[in-house]
């Protein structure tokens, strides 16, 4: 998986918060295996912190979640949370797909 982290007004990159970023995101991996890009962007707007993650799998698949919160790490998290619920509602779909074709093939036999 190829992870970019681009910040746009926002000072507090550190190496901690992208310690946090990289293990978030990757934890992501554990439900869905073949995730070829993830971008996550962090921006600062007065007091909020917001963070933007895109994701790209296999078959032209793209999710997205946007969150903010008072600080940056919960921001990541909350966001990581909604990308959570969109892959595994993805896999679902696809396995629920592959055997739905499996009995429409022995059916045909």
């Amino acid at each position: 998986m190829r992870l970019s982290i681009t910040t746009r007004h926002f000072d507090g990159m550190t190496d901690a918060l992208r310690a946090v970023i990289e293990e978030q995101v990757f934890k992501l991996g554990r439900f869905f295996d073949r995730i070829d890009q993830t971008k996550v962007i962090m921006t600062e707007e007065k007091h909020r912190h917001i963070a933007e993650i895109t994701m790209h799998l296999p078959g032209g698949v793209r999710l997205a979640a946007r969150e903010e919160a008072g600080n940056p790490a919960a921001a990541i998290d909350l966001a990581v949370k909604k990308l959570e619920t969109q892959v595994k509602k993805v896999k679902e779909r696809r396995r629920d797909n592959k055997k739905r074709m499996s009995r429409r093939a022995a059916a045909r036999e």
